[in-house]
């Protein structure tokens, strides 16, 4: 069985961070057997006010659909940075995220958080392993959520990759929203999330972890994208998918293209220019949403 380690209350991620920091880059080849929880969570309303103004998302008594993953990242971290977890916490990259809902969370309920890693396997830029994180209420699991993260190291060339949904669909959809994400774009969305993971907060702190500038936390960008497609989603039975392609230099300038199907919506956010090619978009993330 497992070792479960129960918190009574949300971990400060800034210690965390700087304890990473001070630890030696792990290498290994299996994860820890250990599950992170957290029971009776009441979700705090000026918190999530704060949460939804930053995200730009609409308040109303449900739970925006990134919310629960919030609450499970502390304990996401928590794992990470425990004795036995293969990869260094500080320098590792969000590179995909899939949500199911099962149905709409409403703000009032108690809630129960659990976290797990699985999956550990080569990337062809270095190593990632899954995150999977279960909301529950009342016994009745209503979220499930599985973040990818990826450790860069050893290169393997033939690694599996994950499949993208082609975005052939999207040739026909010219211009959508713009959105100009300022220096501050990632203290503003730490200070409601709690992730203060030093490649988001200023260019001083992200260069020695290999990023030239500050970067957007991707589940900012993520929760930008559901809350521009707004009530064109529904709140139950709603399974939704992200691949970060590029990261969102801060500042910077980005745009979303979507295309609506029946039961469905796919949607690239992107640079307005990029590259030497102002033609050429830099792609920074898909989004493809599904429901029944």
């Amino acid at each position: 069985m497992p070792k479960v380690i129960t918190l009574d209350a949300a971990p400060d991620l800034r210690q965390i961070y700087v304890s990473a920091a001070l630890r030696r880059r792990r290498v290994g080849d299996s994860l820890p057997d250990v599950r992170v929880a957290r029971a009776g969570v009441a979700v705090d309303v000026p918190s999530l006010a704060a949460y939804a103004r930053v995200c730009r998302l609409p308040l109303s008594g449900a739970l925006p659909l990134t919310y629960p993953h919030l609450l499970a990242f502390s304990l996401q971290m928590v794992l990470m940075a425990g004795d036995g977890f293969p990869l260094a916490l500080l320098g590792a990259v969000h590179v995909e995220n899939r949500i199911e809902a099962t149905r709409s969370i409403g703000v009032e309920e108690p809630l129960d958080v659990d976290v797990w890693a699985r999956d550990l396997r080569p990337h062809r830029k270095g190593i990632q392993v899954d995150l999977v994180s279960e909301v529950s209420t009342r016994g009745e699991v209503v979220w499930r959520g599985v973040s990818t993260y990826l450790a860069r190291g050893d290169e393997h060339p033939d690694a599996p990759v994950s499949e993208m949904p082609s975005t052939q669909a999207l040739a026909a959809v010219h211009g959508g929203p713009q959105w100009r994400l300022p220096d501050d774009t990632g203290r503003a969305y730490a200070a409601v999330s709690g992730d203060w993971n030093p490649i988001h907060l200023h260019a001083l702190t992200a260069r020695p972890l290999g990023f030239p500038t500050a970067i957007a936390h991707g589940m900012y960008t993520y929760a930008r994208v559901l809350g521009a497609l707004g009530a064109r989603l529904p709140q139950e039975a709603l399974s939704s998918r992200v691949w970060f392609r590029k990261p969102v230099r801060l500042p910077s300038t980005v745009q979303l293209r979507t295309a609506f199907a029946a039961g469905s919506t796919l949607s690239v956010l992107e640079s307005v220019k990029g590259g030497t090619d102002p033609a050429t978009p830099t792609e920074h993330a898909v989004v493809e949403n599904s429901w029944a």
